[in-house]
């Protein structure tokens, strides 16, 4: 996929592919009005490999629309019954990593995430769309974020959360000191789009009170804090 088609697309297609659904709650999964702006984004750009930050309900719609996922997960639970729903067809298209989250030191502050093996890292790096939708602790995924415009530098990546101001703040920061196109929609839990980034490296410094902050979340975490 061509990065200016994404930054194309986000500007002049996604605003409207949002305005379309209707938002619900559905607890900590995606709910049916992201999921349906989801399967928008596949069907309009093409997308044929797809990388998540956590599985669930996006798992089976990007499997049900034809593309390869390649997903890392904390929870075995949670794996195996995202597992147990696929058919034989889909399982040969999809390539789970079951691994821990530990600690990661990032930009002078230390997160719960993932330090990603390098045949997960190839797979980021080839894909066509990124979903940011783990840690289960949404201000969490900032590192994940990060890595994902640091690697995917043709992927649309899509955080859900971000109602959650922590979120919205950290996507809005590390979109725009890298020149990628961006759109937000409060649609469900909201959902922030990212295009590539054009700076090389990416530059994801945080202010002094952005990581103090950090520090305090690592330390007393909160979902919406």
């Amino acid at each position: 996929m061509k990065a200016d088609a994404v930054s194309k697309f986000i500007e002049q297609e996604l605003p409207a592919l949002c305005r379309a659904e209707t938002s619900s709650e559905a607890g900590y999964a995606l709910p049916p009005g992201s999921l349906a702006v989801l399967r928008g984004c596949v069907e309009r750009l093409g997308v044929l490999r797809v990388f998540e930050f956590g599985t669930g309900q996006s798992t089976h719609l990007f499997l049900a629309a034809g593309c390869t996922v390649t997903a890392v997960e904390d929870s075995a639970v949670w794996l195996a019954e995202t597992e147990g729903k696929m058919d034989a067809m889909a399982r040969e298209r999809f390539t789970p990593h079951l691994l821990p989250q530990q600690r990661i030191w990032h930009r002078g502050a230390p997160v719960q995430s993932w330090a990603l093996p390098a045949v997960a890292l190839e797979a980021l790096r080839a894909a066509d769309l990124v979903l940011v939708d783990s840690p289960a602790l949404p201000p969490s995924r900032e590192h994940a974020l990060a890595i994902s415009l640091a690697e995917a530098r043709e992927a649309l990546v899509v955080v859900d959360d971000v109602n959650i101001p922590t979120v919205t703040r950290f996507c809005r920061r590390l979109t725009e000191r890298n020149g990628a196109a961006h759109f937000q929609t409060p649609l469900d839990h909201g959902l922030f789009f990212c295009g590539p980034a054009t700076r090389v490296p990416l530059d994801d410094k945080r202010s002094v009170l952005e990581t103090l902050k950090a520090w305090r979340r690592y330390f007393h975490p909160r979902r919406g804090a």
